[in-house]
């Protein structure tokens, strides 16, 4: 009988200590599913790497158009709302990249709508300043179409890296902030040494895709 009695009493046990095991429970199922989020955005992270290995700049910014929309998924997963629309319309603006080259549109002309859509985003998934920094960098890399310094070009690259940089640690994005870090600090080293021929149009290329 004292044994019975101790079964029961175990069995209590059990259901007194639920919420605990339940919070435990739910607080593994997220750590796992944030691995699975953090994976995705390595994914993207690859992609964008592998876009540095391309000698030509349509190339360059195919495979930055994947890792942008990858990114955009990344960012979505962990309710980062500005991050993952700018990641996804900077689709869009890669693509329109590519047709302002092939049919010579005015530079302005087509830059503009599109800083007026990053404003339209700053407005709608706007939370705290930090959410803002998404569209600051994105605006700062519509640089390309407006002139060709290279330097001024590299100068934006690294203020756009640095937003978002910023941006990413405050989500918690691991992939984000290796991204982010490395573009930084590769751009800067390019203020420092010459580029060779044709390397200022993959440089406008790299910094228009950069967008996580």
């Amino acid at each position: 009988f004292q044994n019975l009695c101790g079964f029961f009493w175990n069995i209590a046990s059990i259901f007194r200590h639920a919420p605990l095991l339940g919070a435990w429970l739910f607080s593994w199922e997220d750590r796992r599913m944030n691995v699975l989020y953090q994976m995705i955005g390595f994914g993207a992270l690859i992609t964008m790497g592998l876009s540095y290995w391309q000698k030509d700049k349509r190339m360059i910014l195919l495979w930055q158009v994947v890792a942008n929309l990858i990114f955009a998924i990344h960012y979505a997963l962990l309710h980062a709302q500005s991050g993952a629309v700018c990641s996804f319309f900077q689709i869009i603006v890669l693509i329109l990249f590519l047709l302002q080259e092939r049919f010579r549109w005015n530079k302005v002309a087509t830059a503009m709508p599109i800083a007026a859509v990053f404003l339209l985003i700053a407005v709608l998934t706007y939370e705290t300043p930090v959410t803002l920094l998404p569209i600051l960098a994105s605006l700062v890399a519509l640089l390309p179409f407006f002139q060709s310094n290279k330097r001024v070009i590299q100068g934006a690259g690294i203020v756009s890296g640095l937003s978002w940089l910023v941006y990413v640690i405050a989500v918690r994005s691991y992939s984000g902030m290796v991204t982010e870090s490395v573009l930084t600090v590769i751009t800067a080293a390019s203020l420092l040494k010459k580029e060779p021929k044709g390397g200022a149009e993959q440089e406008d290329a790299r910094i228009m895709g950069r967008e996580k």
